[in-house]
């Protein structure tokens, strides 16, 4: 079968041309596994820092060595019909519609007409959801999860959620506003505005009219609850420290480095951003606000169900694009652009895609 991948581990700072369309083998599932014949797939970044090298700060982190016989197919998020069921499996059948997360380490992902994982990495597909709206929750749904069972009771909190439109901040929006919260306010660009205010926010601030922390500061009075940072950043945890108060939460999803990965991040660098992690998280617990650092896993991925698809929260879509060579390079063009508004995705119907 024809796939998109990796045959070779690509130099630091290449670019998503290092994909290249190779011949891999329709894979069979193992015990506690399915297959499924993949109707979308949706961009993540990590697909992009993977095939430029700059994946972790260009450290491998455990990826397999990609070869032509066993290349790296990537493709994290995924949607499909169940092809065919290993043993042991019984919460899905041949023909069923499902929705999952892959993760690269697998080799098996969701960048091509086939592919394979444990039956934990799948969700039923809801009735009312297409393909391209299962394979956009994905990653972001399962860090959406993340975020949220660490936030606890949020009845009459002020919230504020940087970087509102894109495809973590959107499903975080919608949540927020459906948990008793006093206020919900975004903050994206100019162009963003009307989504985020439609999507549940009470109030949007557009970033590019100045610092929003001194925009949204209510006479000095440090009156925010809750500020989730789905950009990173230094100078977002500086806005922050405007806001909150002393019992106030800082949850970021990046850290201090915005777009972290876009480049190779040196040793000596790395150590400075964890460092500066550690020293924030440490310290806000001695005098707050409090400072956490989050990020999605299976078991998060698993909650999705109860915390976001019971909810009606669904995952916001910027484009689908076509399954094919120029399908794909606009695909990858866009989210390297940092300008998509919620998730890139990859489908296998014509009929839905932008050409490129």
């Amino acid at each position: 079968m024809k796939a998109l991948g990796l045959i070779s581990r690509p130099p630091v700072g290449g670019t998503h041309s290092n994909f290249t369309w190779v011949k891999a083998h329709r894979p069979k599932p193992k015990k506690d596994q399915i297959s499924l014949q993949v109707k979308a797939t949706a961009l993540n970044v990590d697909d992009a820092h993977i095939a430029e090298g700059t994946a972790f700060g260009g450290i491998p982190m455990g990826l397999p060595k990609p070869s032509s016989k066993k290349p790296l197919i990537l493709g994290m998020d995924v949607s499909g019909i169940v092809d065919a069921i290993g043993e042991g499996v019984t919460d899905f059948r041949v023909g069923d519609r499902v929705f999952g997360v892959i993760y690269p380490w697998s080799r098996l992902g969701g960048m091509a007409p086939y592919c394979c994982a444990k039956v934990n990495q799948f969700h039923p597909l809801p009735k009312d959801w297409s393909f391209q709206d299962g394979a956009a929750m994905g990653v972001a749904g399962a860090t959406a999860c993340a975020t949220l069972k660490i936030l606890g009771d949020l009845t009459n909190k002020r919230c504020v959620v940087v970087g509102a439109s894109g495809s973590i901040g959107s499903i975080l929006v919608q949540a927020l506003s459906k948990s008793n919260t006093s206020e919900v306010i975004g903050i994206c660009s100019a162009a963003n505005v009307s989504h985020v205010m439609s999507i549940g926010a009470n109030r949007v601030i557009d970033y590019n009219t100045g610092p929003w922390g001194d925009l949204i500061a209510q006479g000095g009075e440090k009156t925010v609850d809750l500020i989730i940072d789905c950009i990173g950043g230094k100078d977002t945890e500086i806005e922050a420290l405007k806001l909150l108060n002393k019992d106030g939460h800082f949850v970021t999803l990046c850290g201090p480095v915005r777009f972290f990965g876009d480049e190779k991040t040196s040793t000596a660098s790395l150590i400075k951003i964890y460092t500066h992690l550690i020293t924030r998280m440490l310290f806000s617990r001695l005098k707050g606000p409090k400072y956490t650092l989050t990020y999605g896993t299976l078991p998060d991925w698993q909650m999705i169900q109860g915390k976001l698809i019971d909810r009606d929260i669904k995952s916001t879509i910027d484009n689908i694009y076509a399954y094919s060579e120029e399908g794909v390079e606009g695909a990858f063009k866009r989210l390297q652009s940092h300008r998509n508004r919620g998730k890139i995705v990859i489908s296998s119907n014509e009929a839905q895609c932008k050409a490129g």
